[in-house]
């Protein structure tokens, strides 16, 4: 099985949500800061546009 990723948009962002557009449905989705940054990091998402990933402090 071939793993695929996601193409998102992010359009809004709050201290614990992030809401996203989903490219291929044309749809928006609040996810959770910490589930979103996960999936990032482990290729679900590929983000279309200009966003950077908060480093740990």
């Amino acid at each position: 099985m071939v793993n695929r990723s996601i193409r998102v948009k992010v359009l809004k962002e709050t201290s614990k949500t992030v809401t996203i557009r989903l490219m291929s449905l044309n749809r928006k989705m609040p996810v959770p800061r910490k589930e979103f940054e996960k999936r990032v990091q482990n290729g679900l998402y590929e983000i279309v546009g200009d966003y950077q990933l908060e480093e740990d402090k």
